[in-house]
């Protein structure tokens, strides 16, 4: 069979057709293998391959802080094939449940990403601030003085503070919230202050006032102390000084008819603070008392005076109950009346004045120290290791006699 032109042409077709039919069959079959391999797989849930692949591709849609609980493993275990051949991925993330679901892996994979996001936008749109506690600052200040400063002060201290409170701090106040109240809100108090020239109780103000808004602070009802803005005037404390022979005489002989006769006497005579007097106990040669102390945890002490011949003068013949009563009079009652009898000095100057006489008597500065309840110095020596008899001291104390400087 002789083949023209035209017959062998149509032949190579053919060959070509044929050609691509059995190309097109092989890469079915390899493409159907495929599919089944990745159906197998995705089927049984048994290999985290197919989550692998999923997850690596969807990694970046998934809320940063999910990254790391959603792994592999987390949706092995909350996917599961239903009856219906549809995946499902679901679980509930703070009590909401998120659900995603399709004909394979990966689109149940996507929609449950996109219904977390969803949940996760709609938690954080619902969050709820936490509500702070609002209280008004003079409820806060006496539930902080109750609390917290009355343990731990004397009941002078404590009886201090209230009356401040309640003369200068709480009228000012009134019905302020802690949380409301600003630096520029507060200064006003203490201008007026200033301008009453009233600057040492301004300073006592600005003390207590800083206390209790620390313990706002330390309760979270403010973050910030108001008073770490505020300026105060500072008070100059007018050093004391001791009074003249001449002053000394006129003041003794204002005593003579004074009910605080006895009182006086033994602040003049025996240093002792005025608050102090209240612990006073009187033997034959010594007043004892407890040093003063302003904190409760503070180590109570006592210290011995002697008694010298200008106060023995005044407890000649004195009996338990005039002691008794002579030591108890509140200390604000006899700094006014100290003031009516000696105008141009204050009751502390008592003090000063023991002092100064026991030096000019020829006492030793270290013993008067000692008799004053002061560290005689900052030596070892002196704070420490020194003890002196008392034979010493009562002979010490026989020195302050300057009965005929003092004119009666």
């Amino acid at each position: 069979m002789i083949l023209t032109n035209e017959d062998y042409e149509g032949l190579v077709q053919m060959q070509i057709i044929l050609a691509r039919i059995v190309k097109n069959a092989v890469m079915s079959e390899i493409e159907e293998e495929h599919e089944r391999e990745f159906y197998k797989i995705t089927k049984s849930l048994k290999n985290d391959k197919a989550f692998e692949i999923i997850l690596f591709k969807r990694r970046k849609q998934l809320p940063i802080k999910y990254r790391e609980i959603f792994n592999e493993q987390w949706f092995k275990k909350h996917t599961r094939l239903r009856s219906n051949g549809i995946y499902e991925i679901r679980c509930s993330i703070n009590k909401v449940p998120v659900t995603g679901s399709g004909k394979d892996l990966d689109t149940a994979a996507e929609h449950f990403i996109e219904a977390l996001m969803k949940a996760d936008k709609s938690a954080r749109k619902k969050t709820v601030k936490p509500t702070i506690k609002r209280i008004l600052f003079n409820d806060f200040a006496m539930q902080w003085c109750e609390l917290v400063k009355k343990p731990t002060v004397k009941a002078v201290t404590y009886e201090t503070i209230i009356v401040i409170l309640k003369a200068h701090i709480l009228p000012f106040f009134k019905s302020k919230y802690v949380d409301e109240i600003t630096a520029m809100q507060i200064q006003p108090l203490f201008n007026a202050m200033s301008a009453k020239g009233i600057s040492r109780t301004a300073q006592n103000v600005k003390i207590i006032l800083n206390q209790i808004f620390k313990g706002a602070v330390a309760e979270r009802l403010i973050t910030l102390n108001p008073m770490g803005g505020v300026k105060v005037l500072k008070h100059h404390n007018k050093k004391g000084t001791a009074l003249t022979y001449e002053e000394e005489s006129e003041f003794i002989r204002k005593l003579e008819t004074s009910k605080y006769r006895l009182t006086y006497a033994l602040m003049l005579y025996g240093g002792m603070r005025r608050a102090e007097l209240a612990s006073v106990k009187i033997d034959k040669h010594f007043v004892t008392v407890k040093n003063g102390k302003k904190r409760i945890s503070d180590i109570e002490s006592e210290r011995k005076i002697p008694i010298t011949p200008m106060l023995a003068r005044y407890l000649i013949n004195v009996t338990e109950i005039e002691i008794k009563q002579a030591v108890g009079y509140k200390c604000d009652l006899l700094s006014r009346a100290f003031k009516e009898l000696c105008p141009s000095h204050h009751l502390h100057e008592l003090r000063h004045t023991f002092i100064t006489r026991s030096q000019e008597c020829g006492v030793a500065r270290e013993v008067v120290s000692v008799w004053a309840g002061h560290s005689a110095d900052s030596s070892m020596t002196s704070t420490v290791y020194t003890h002196f008899s008392e034979e010493f001291m009562i002979s010490e104390g026989a020195k302050v006699d300057y009965y005929n400087r003092v004119k009666y």
